[in-house]
């Protein structure tokens, strides 16, 4: 009898433990937008679902976007990258985040898709 309570003991304590250490862990979120050339003048569509960030946090992966993106809060742009490796790295502070796709040359359409730590 000791044995079993002594076991299940150290079971609860365990996950205990590791639900601390899963509520405490890195949130993650993705941004992701889309660009499309709907038509020969040049007029395009941008998408993109926003988030809202309610601490500040980095940009860990860069997905698509092989000609650059941007990312707007507040209506103006406030990170514009060209080579996606440098966008790594960056913080975004608290706030509401869109981002969108360069268009290539000859390009019609585009994604890009940021992970945030």
């Amino acid at each position: 009898m000791t044995f079993r309570l002594t076991t299940s003991l150290v079971i609860l304590i365990w996950l205990i433990s590791g639900l601390a250490f899963s509520a405490s862990g890195q949130e993650e979120k993705v941004l992701r937008g889309t660009q499309t050339q709907i038509d020969t003048t040049g007029k395009n569509v941008l998408k993109c679902l926003p988030i809202k960030l309610h601490k500040s946090m980095t940009i860990n992966r860069v997905t698509g976007g092989e000609h650059g993106f941007w990312i707007e809060k507040d209506s103006k742009t406030v990170f514009k990258f060209t080579d996606n490796k440098k966008a790594v790295g960056t913080v975004l502070l608290t706030g509401t985040y869109y981002i969108y796709p360069i268009l290539g040359k000859k390009q019609q359409e585009a994604e890009v898709e940021i992970l945030l730590k």
